[in-house]
């Protein structure tokens, strides 16, 4: 078999080297930098005339999502249908328990140990408790769990802080001197307003208005100071990355949901009507989700929560997907699936991460967005959400349109011109079971990593080449030291090092898009990414991508560079499969079912080098393709065929 692929690959090179460079074109395509880190407007006092616009809109009493423990007859049939069996099974194990406890050293730990990962996790089994509570007496009606739910309420709302210990700046919310809303703070806000919806009069009332004025003064008091006096305390508001659509949905959502004041409501509906925009702006103008998917599912997500928040509570008269750029957003998932399910994890983005259900749901029903590539929609039945739990099993009447789903192949691309991002797959009756991500872009996004150049192969359903993705957030992950990790830093990313020198952060590194070939049969990118390197002998680094999905395709990159003087150059390769060298000039990738071959052509002489990467993530190789002299010019073909 290696004799056979010995000579189809020769073919192949002559080919290549054939072809190489001769797309090239002297004009840019789109490279502008969009600077999606700017928010487009600003804190401002409130306009209270828009207020009052909107108090006319609003029903006399505030609600949350769904209905109420008192229609019995949607959740005995929820009951009935055993799906959610093992929420009240963990409900009723921990009623026998103590609830978690509060540990001052597991919030310390960020401060201590450099990790926010026992704080964290500590926040969130104590809310997760709660969610099981609550939906265990939903379900049931008995009152089993109505004590534990208020003592759970009472113990969330007496503890030192809401606040994520990554944010809890200089620890003024541990030692009771500010509240600060961030992401934990809300989802802490919403889920006790939920809570108190849902469960009703089954909830205390001293219980209700001790969670009530908890709420009141760690979340909507901080956000209206911040409004009134323009302090950047609560920088949400001008935040354009996901923070500004998680803190936006918790808090208008808790207002909406345990707020008797229709003024005070209205307050916050204005709010979410302004300040929402700057979310919209960290995408890109093409819908483009620098964050990647994880974060996507984590902002778009709460951004489809507070559009319905905002939508119902309003009656439909305001309606934050009113903006176009919004359709775009919502195709982000269609558009950036590589084959098989199976995405990239591009910046910090967990391998194998998968559409959230149920934003493909809901952008399905009120936006139209085609979800035939998703067959298996399919709410999670371990609700850890109150919110999007209950709104996924309680679909709201404004969102409960059922829209054809056509049936149809995968485009044979998705190209993100703005980002800079082209997806590359086979078509339907092609054997070549291959596809591929690459990324340009820039290397100052939202939750970045210095990867302009980078690639990401999928055979089958498994990722044999690509970016390693995210690795467990430290102390050091969002200060001056990121970039010391080499799983962030270009050095964990199949691009090249340039003379010793790995890319620069900064939105002046850059993909420049030189030119675009796309048809039925094979699919070309050229991009200029010098820039990204802060060599000044250099004078030359452009990246060339070809993708040929014929019969025994192939996905190659090639890489033509110059300096002004003899330099050092190598380019890496990412993988979690097995590898061994076949020959000189050839590497076998191996995966769970399938097998990727790689040839490299080049005149230089090269050394393959091998190195595990951790960093506390799942390990991963980086193979060195280095020259062994340095040289002032050169071109590097890397040629990749699947193989079962």
């Amino acid at each position: 078999m290696r004799l056979v692929y010995r000579i189809m690959t020769t073919g192949l090179i002559i080919f290549l080297f054939a072809i190489g460079g001769s797309i090239v074109s002297a004009q840019s395509l789109k490279n502008t930098v969009y600077d999606n880190s700017k928010p487009i407007v600003q804190v401002q006092p409130l306009d209270m005339r828009r207020v009052d616009q909107i108090v006319a809109m609003l029903p006399d009493k505030p609600f949350g999502f769904g209905d109420s423990y008192k229609n019995r007859k949607a959740w005995d049939m929820l009951f009935k249908s055993g799906k959610y069996n093992s929420v009240i099974s963990s409900a009723d194990s921990s009623l026998n328990l103590s609830f978690p406890a509060w540990s001052d050293d597991d919030y310390l730990a960020y401060w201590t140990k450099g990790t926010s990962v026992p704080g964290k996790n500590m926040l969130q089994k104590r809310l997760l408790w709660l969610t099981w509570y609550v939906f265990a007496e939903c379900l049931t009606d008995k009152g089993k769990y109505t004590r534990a739910a208020e003592n759970a309420l009472l113990e969330l709302c007496r503890q030192k802080s809401w606040v994520n210990p990554t944010h809890d700046y200089n620890k003024v919310n541990f030692e009771g001197k500010k509240y600060l809303v961030e992401l934990s703070a809300v989802s802490y806000a919403q889920h006790i307003a939920q809570a108190l919806y849902l469960l009703d009069d089954k909830i205390d009332q001293k219980v209700k208005e001790e969670a009530i004025k908890a709420v009141q003064e760690r979340v909507f008091d901080p956000v209206l100071n911040s409004i009134a006096t323009g302090n950047n305390e609560n920088f949400f508001l001008t935040n354009t990355n996901n923070f500004n659509a998680v803190c936006l949905s918790g808090t208008v959502g808790a207002a909406e949901t345990i707020i008797n004041d229709k003024t005070e409501r209205a307050k916050f509906i204005a709010i979410a009507e302004r300040y929402h925009k700057n979310g919209i702006q960290g995408f890109l103008p093409d819908g483009y989700c620098t964050e990647g998917l994880g974060y996507y599912n984590y902002g778009f997500g709460n951004f489809v929560l507070l559009r319905e928040t905002v939508y119902k509570s309003t009656g439909g008269k305001i309606d934050l997907f009113a903006d176009p750029k919004v359709k775009l957003m919502a195709e982000f998932l269609p558009k950036t699936v590589i084959i098989h399910g199976v995405f990239p994890s591009i910046g910090d983005c967990r391998p194998y991460t998968q559409p959230s259900p149920f934003i493909l749901f809901y952008v399905n029903r009120n936006l139209g967005v085609d979800i035939s590539e998703f067959k298996n929609v399919v709410f999670p039945d371990r609700p850890v959400d109150l919110a999007t739990s209950i709104l996924s099993v309680f679909p709201e009447k404004v969102s409960a349109k059922q829209l054809p789903i056509k049936e149809s192949e995968s485009d044979l691309r998705s190209y993100f011109d703005q980002a800079g991002v082209l997806t590359v797959r086979p078509a339907a009756a092609s054997e070549m079971d291959m596809g591929v991500a690459i990324k340009g872009g820039n290397n100052n996004e939202h939750h970045n990593h210095n990867d302009v150049g980078s690639f990401s192969i999928v055979v089958g359903d498994e990722v044999l080449m690509g970016d390693p993705g995210i690795i467990p957030y430290t102390s050091k992950t969002f200060g001056p030291e990121r970039y010391s990790y080499k799983t962030i830093a270009s050095y964990g990313h199949p691009v090249p090092l340039i003379a010793g020198q790995q890319q620069i952060p900064g939105a002046a590194a850059k993909g420049n898009v030189l030119s675009t070939s796309f048809t039925n049969e094979q699919d070309k990118m050229v991009m200029d990414i010098a820039s990204a390197y802060p060599v000044k002998e250099l004078k030359k680094l452009e990246r060339e991508f070809i993708y040929n999905r014929k019969h025994n395709g192939f996905f190659s990159v090639t890489d033509h560079f110059a300096f002004s003087e003899d330099q050092s150059y190598e380019t890496a390769l990412i993988t979690r499969g097995s590898w061994k060298r076949i020959n000189a000039n050839q590497i076998e990738i191996t995966g769970k079912k399938d097998k990727l071959f790689i040839t490299i052509v080049t005149k230089e002489a090269f050394e393959i080098k091998s190195e595990e990467l951790s960093e506390g993530g799942k390990p991963y190789t980086r193979l060195a393709l280095r020259f062994k002299k340095p040289v002032k010019e050169g071109t590097v073909v890397t040629i990749f065929k699947p193989y079962k």
